[in-house]
C-alpha cells in the first residue's frame, strides 16, 4: 500500500461504491467535478466493474486516513500515455469532514510519488475550474504550475469559468523535496 503522513492508497473494492455514490450525487462535491446529472448506483457499479479492466489506461485508487482507516475519497491516474510519459491526476475528498485539513495535498503527494518513481511517467497535468481556490492553493503545494487557460470552458451557476490547466514535470516534483 502507499502511504503518506496522513494517508494510505488502496485498490477500491466493491463495498466502497455505495460511499462513493453519495459523493457523485452531492452536489456541493459535483460542482468541483463537471457532473451535472446524478449517478445511479448501477452507473456507479458499472464504472467500478469497468476499472477492473487491466488494459483500461486508468488507475483509480481509495484515499484511506491512516488513523480511523475511513475512505474518505478517491484519486487516480488517468488518460495514461506510455509513450510519452504522462497522465491526467484526478482526486476528490468526497468525505466533507476531511476538507481543508492537508489529506489531498497528502493523497496527491503520494500518487505523485507512486507516479514518478514506479510508473516512470514524466509528467502529471490537471484541470481544474478557476473558482475552486482551494484546490488550487492545495495543487501549488504540491508542485503544480499553471500551464493554460480553457476560457468560459464549464457553465456553473449561472456562469462561465475558466478551466486551469496545471501540470508537474518529475524533475520538478523531485526538485521539491518530497
Amino acid at each position: 500500500m502507499k502511504t503518506g503522513e496522513l494517508v494510505r492508497l488502496r485498490a477500491l473494492e466493491r463495498d466502497d461504491v455505495a460511499r462513493m455514490h453519495g459523493w457523485f450525487n452531492d452536489p456541493e462535491i459535483t460542482r468541483f467535478l463537471g457532473y451535472s446529472f446524478p449517478f445511479s448506483v448501477d452507473a456507479e457499479m458499472q464504472w467500478y466493474d469497468n476499472l477492473q479492466d487491466p488494459k483500461k489506461r486508468d488507475k483509480v485508487l481509495g484515499i484511506v486516513d491512516r488513523e480511523t482507516g475511513t475512505h474518505i475519497g478517491n484519486v487516480g491516474l488517468h488518460n495514461i500515455d506510455w509513450v510519452s510519459a504522462h497522465a491526467e491526476v484526478g482526486i476528490t475528498i468526497g468525505d466533507k469532514r476531511y476538507w481543508s485539513r492537508g489529506y489531498g495535498s497528502d493523497a496527491m503527494d503520494v500518487i505523485l510519488s507512486y507516479a514518478f518513481s514506479k510508473m516512470n511517467l514524466h509528467r502529471v497535468y490537471l484541470r481544474v475550474y478557476d473558482f475552486n481556490l482551494r484546490a488550487i492553493r492545495s495543487y501549488e503545494k504540491c508542485g503544480f504550475v499553471r500551464e493554460g487557460v480553457q476560457r468560459d470552458d464549464y457553465y456553473c451557476d449561472g456562469a462561465y469559468h475558466d478551466t486551469v490547466i496545471m501540470g508537474i514535470l518529475r524533475e520538478e516534483y523531485l526538485n521539491t523535496g518530497t
